[in-house]
């Protein structure tokens, strides 16, 4: 019987303070939401990753020569120890009467091989799969028609359609990279069976290492085993591009060399012609004459050849053999794209939540206290009835628990498996690869709930067992008033004096009740900074792609020429100087992978030189701390600002690094210069020779279009890559589409964070005023008897709840700043988000906590109405 007395007053507990359960039971929720889902959205992504790349024995490493891999090269390959190596084709091809680049592969039978998605895989040559973003475009049993490239070694152009499928290579459906056909962009790629190419040499080579087969493709352990298996990997190919050079060389020479003998064969035989011609005359006179000049003219013909030949061959340039990761592949963005988001929401996740789940503890551990305070006369009487201080702590206890676990385990569900799911929308939607599978981690399930624990059970059984050690017949009487005291406002006469009563009472109140004061402020301020924070993120976010293609660089094409014949060049000027073209500028233009200490991955440096002190209207250098613009010195070189971060450079700094030669390169670092996207080093021609030791080639074209329009860029690009003396364009769009989908990816966790702080904002402030009227329902009750009117005795306690939550907005916004910097410096890898943010990210957060207040302002004017004075007044003791 007295156990069911003593259960029956738990119950009564919860009923009689739902709202108070409800408020904990919703702070433990959000935090718990974020939380986990922040933390198990990236192990999420990973994990599903890494099942796809297993499933299709996806390449660790490739290798493609421009010459092709020669027999020797195949069998160097083949020797390296603990790697499978297999070896396929691939071509960019146009669909004929269209600027679509296609890439067609061979399909591989051991590595990276392809996903089904419907129809079959190519078994005869004829025969293509297509990637399964064209399933609008086409169907199974349609036939597709190819214009080849330059390097034409595919032996048909029509294919029928098979089948549909993805690669676990390429997984971006948005950004496939750049093509050597086509517009320069590609837009989708195909497998046929390798009997389709007329080649005597592979393209690509692929190599899965077995020490790093069961490893995370995203952890540190795999990128520096793979960065160790590169490296090796370079050794080994080091030599290859001149022996390959020699080989080809010595091919074609003697081709030449055999012409160069049967021209002087021909020769011989013309002298003996001209000869005979002596003893010839009339008729017979006539037509040797006329075969004379035929074969002279076919020898000249024959000589004008071979010395172009003799040219080509002197002319060629060592074959290059570049070693590839997953990301780094010729289509690979998808990839890097994923591995980006995933671990930016993971940077995220480690700062974020933890901010949030520390503003909802602290107010849950308020909240708690203020419970067994409140509860202080009920413990008195079971106390005194017989019930044991471990009995009566229990009701506490028993409180804290389901509030925190109904709150914690409802936030676990919705973190495991709702927020991946939205986070990761906006990002699978532009792959190939699946939704995240979802997956249940213990150890984040059990810190959520030890903390959902420690906010709320630990002060209710801290602050129960200190209340406890009194004897019963203190209990039952309520704690004496704090004791009264000049506050420091009342030592400044001219302040005080001016003050009305009801300003003078707000004032005293809010350093009365210092514990009060403090959570409000800082419940206010940590909503106020996640808001902010949240908003900044993504106005950051939404400024990158406007301030690097709008403002950094404004160019429309970068084209990069082939070192070809003077008529091929004349074509390129031609193009140049024709009237689609605004403006143009030819510089020198080079990509180096660089591995830079404390680094786990190699970086793409590209290297601009220009015989100008700047690159005028194309790209815009700009001094990443004041703005101003830079002009290039001949002195040093001008470095992006994500850059000299790497290397910890600054301005007048000596840069050392290692070329892909493996030559130590010194360069001094004129300037620091802004730039979102890519990592450039900008110098003139002159220091370039300083800094190399040879002069830089006019290989590339900055091109900016009268009709800067993504469709006529497409149709020039189309053009320009028709033209022998193009090897590729690059245009900005394939860039812009890349950051877009990281953008709109974190755009998505950055929009639930936002939801989820005004959430915490409500709770919080209605925590808190709910605890205020239930502490001071006496001194309201009193002061309305005295005749004040309703809206009087809500001004009279609100003015303290407003003149704190300015405070607390000012240090949330200060605090706000401060935390979207840090979290924006975290997700900062290879892309720089900017840190300024637009006026809204400032306003609304005010905006938001204003509306909150006067929402529970007129909830609170309503309550006060509706109390019972004389009921309140009634004697405790």
């Amino acid at each position: 019987m007295k156990k069911r007395i003593f259960w029956k007053d738990i119950q009564k507990s919860f009923s009689s303070s739902f709202g108070r359960f409800l408020s904990i039971m919703l702070l433990l929720l959000l935090g718990a939401f974020a939380l986990t889902g922040l933390k198990v959205t990236t192990p999420d992504l990973q994990r599903t990753a890494s099942h796809y790349l297993s499933t299709h024995k996806t390449m660790d490493l490739s290798v493609i020569a421009t010459a092709g891999l020669s027999k020797d090269d195949q069998k160097e390959l083949r020797q390296i120890k603990g790697a499978t190596v297999e070896f396929d084709h691939f071509a960019d091809a146009t669909i004929k009467d269209t600027d679509k680049a296609v890439r067609i592969f061979s399909n591989s039978k051991k590595l990276s091989t392809y996903k089904l998605v419907s129809g079959h895989l190519p078994k005869k040559s004829h025969e293509l799969a297509l990637a399964s973003t064209q399933k609008g475009n086409y169907q199974i049993g349609d036939t597709i028609t190819f214009t080849q490239g330059k390097e034409a070694n595919l032996k048909q152009t029509n294919y029928k359609i098979v089948g549909f499928v993805n690669s676990s290579e390429v997984w971006s459906t948005k950004n496939l990279g750049s093509a050597a056909a086509g517009d320069g962009t590609l837009t989708a790629y195909a497998v046929v069976n390798g009997s389709a190419f007329d080649s005597d040499f592979y393209t690509i080579a692929r190599l899965r290492y077995d020490n790093l087969r069961n490893l995370n493709p995203f952890s540190d352990t795999y990128i520096k085993r793979l960065n160790n298996d590169q490296e090796k990997l370079d050794e080994l190919l080091e030599d290859n591009g001149g022996k390959r050079l020699k080989v080809i060389k010595a091919g074609l020479q003697s081709k030449v060399n055999a012409s160069r003998s049967l021209l002087a064969v021909s020769k011989q035989q013309l002298k003996q012609k001209k000869a005979a011609l002596l003893y010839l005359s009339g008729e017979q006179l006539s037509q040797a004459q006329q075969t004379v000049l035929k074969a002279e003219a076919k020898i000249t013909e024959n000589e004008i050849n071979i010395r172009k030949a003799q040219d080509k061959i002197d002319g060629l340039e060592k074959p290059v053999y570049s070693t590839y990761t997953r990301s780094s592949f010729p289509g690979g963005q998808g990839y890097s794209t994923y591995e980006s988001i995933s671990k930016n929401i993971s940077n995220i996740g480690n700062i974020f939540p933890v901010v949030l789940y520390l503003v909802a503890a602290l107010v849950t551990f308020t909240t708690m206290t203020r419970f067994v305070n409140e509860e202080r006369n009920n413990s008195g009487i079971l106390k005194s009835l017989g019930y044991s201080d471990s009995d009566v702590m229990k009701k506490f206890v028993v409180y804290g628990l389901i509030a925190s676990l109904t709150g914690t385990i409802l936030g676990v569900i919705g973190g495991y498996y709702l927020l991946p799911k939205i986070i990761t929308r906006n990002v699978t939607t532009t792959m190939t690869i699946s939704s995240p599978h979802l997956y249940f981690y213990w150890s984040y399930t059990l810190l959520a709930v030890g903390l959902g624990l420690l906010s709320a059970v630990f002060p209710a059984f801290w602050v129960a067992r200190r209340e406890l050690s009194e004897k019963s017949a203190q209990l039952l009487l309520p704690k004496p008033p704090m004791r009264g005291s000049k506050i420091l406002l009342e030592h400044v006469g001219f302040i005080w004096r001016r003050l009305s009563f009801t300003q003078k009472v707000t004032a005293r109140n809010i350093f009365r009740y210092k514990q009060r004061m403090f959570m409000t402020v800082f419940g206010v301020a940590g909503s106020v900074a996640l808001l902010f924070a949240g908003l900044g993120i993504q106005s950051s976010l939404g400024k990158v792609i406007d301030n690097q293609f709008n403002h950094l660089t404004t160019y429309d094409m970068l084209v990069l020429k082939n070192n070809t014949t003077q008529s091929n060049i004349n074509e390129v000027s031609q193009f140049l100087k024709s009237n689609t073209v605004s403006n143009y500028q030819e510089i020198s233009s080079q990509n180096m992978d660089v591995m830079i200490s404390g680094q786990k991955e190699k970086k793409t440096i590209s290297i601009l030189a220009t015989n100008k002190n700047d690159f005028e209207s194309f790209i815009h250098l700009k001094e990443a701390k004041t703005g101003k613009k830079v002009i290039l010195s001949n002195e040093g070189a001008v470095i992006s600002k994500k850059l000299a971060a790497y290397y910890g450079v600054q301005k007048g700094d000596l840069l050392s690094f290692k070329d892909e030669n493996g030559k130590k390169r010194k360069i001094k670092v004129s300037d620091v210069v802004e730039m979102n996207v890519n990592h450039y080093l900008f110098m003139t021609n002159k220091y370039y020779r300083e800094v190399f030791n040879e002069n830089p080639s006019k290989n590339a074209v900055l091109v900016s279009l009268k009709d800067g329009s993504v469709k006529n860029i497409s149709n020039q690009a189309t053009k320009l890559l028709a033209m022998k003396g193009v090897s590729a364009v690059s245009q900005n769009s394939s860039l812009i589409n890349m950051v877009n989908t990281a953008v709109n990816g974190l755009n998505a966790s950055m929009a639930i964070l936002v939801i989820v702080s005004i959430l915490l904002a409500v709770v919080i402030l209605y925590n808190l005023t709910n605890i205020n009227v239930a502490e001071r329902i006496r001194e309201l009750s009193t002061i309305k008897v005295l005749g004040f009117h309703n809206e009087e005795i809500t001004m009279y306690i609100y003015k303290e709840t407003i003149s704190l939550s300015i405070f607390g907005i000012l240090l949330g916004l200060i605090g706000g700043d401060c935390l979207h910097k840090v979290i924006i410096s975290v997700m900062s890898r290879d892309t720089v988000y900017p840190t300024a943010v637009d006026w809204y990210v400032f306003v609304l957060p005010v905006v938001v906590i204003i509306v909150i207040l006067a929402v529970l302002g007129w909830i609170v004017n309503h309550r006060l109405k509706m109390v019972d004075m004389l009921e309140a007044l009634k004697s405790v003791d």
